[in-house]
């Protein structure tokens, strides 16, 4: 009888398992209204994906811009990614005097197989400042966390 209760939940387990992964492969990503600061991280994280370092760094503020030349800025980015190896996920928004604060968990997937798979998640806060109609980065975004500033 005990044989039968432990087939039964494996199973269970299985299909949950498979359900879930195939909830997870068909979710799509939030698309957030043009113009906001959520949109212009979610446009970040994009080409970071992208490894667009240019577009990354047009999105610096005016003050970051003219301490950090682009091949300078492009020098400090040692992370690479695969579009299934990170997930972000925003967290909340807050205004602190005209400066916007988006904060993102951000979910890193690795591993190589089904048995040899992990994740670890952390916290990553975006500043932002709307600049000439747009929002600019007023602290250097993850994963361009510095700049060695050419001042």
């Amino acid at each position: 009888m005990t044989k039968w209760w432990l087939i039964g939940a494996g199973v269970v387990l299985g299909a949950l398992l498979v359900g879930s992964v195939v909830l997870a492969l068909l979710s799509e990503e939030t698309e957030f209204a043009p113009g906001t600061p959520e949109r212009a991280v979610q446009d970040l994280l994009r080409a970071v994906e992208n490894e667009d370092v240019e577009a990354v760094h047009a999105m610096l503020s005016e003050d970051l811009l003219e301490k950090c030349e682009l091949n300078e800025f492009a020098n400090t980015h040692s992370y690479r990614s695969d579009r299934r190896d990170i997930r972000a996920m925003l967290r909340d928004t807050k205004v602190v005097d005209d400066i916007t604060f988006v904060n993102v968990r951000v979910t890193r997937f690795r591993g190589s197989g089904p048995f040899d798979s992990g994740e670890s998640s952390y916290d990553r806060r975006f500043a932002l400042q709307k600049q000439g109609g747009e929002w600019k980065f007023t602290e250097y975004p993850w994963p361009y966390d510095y700049c060695p500033e050419t001042e």
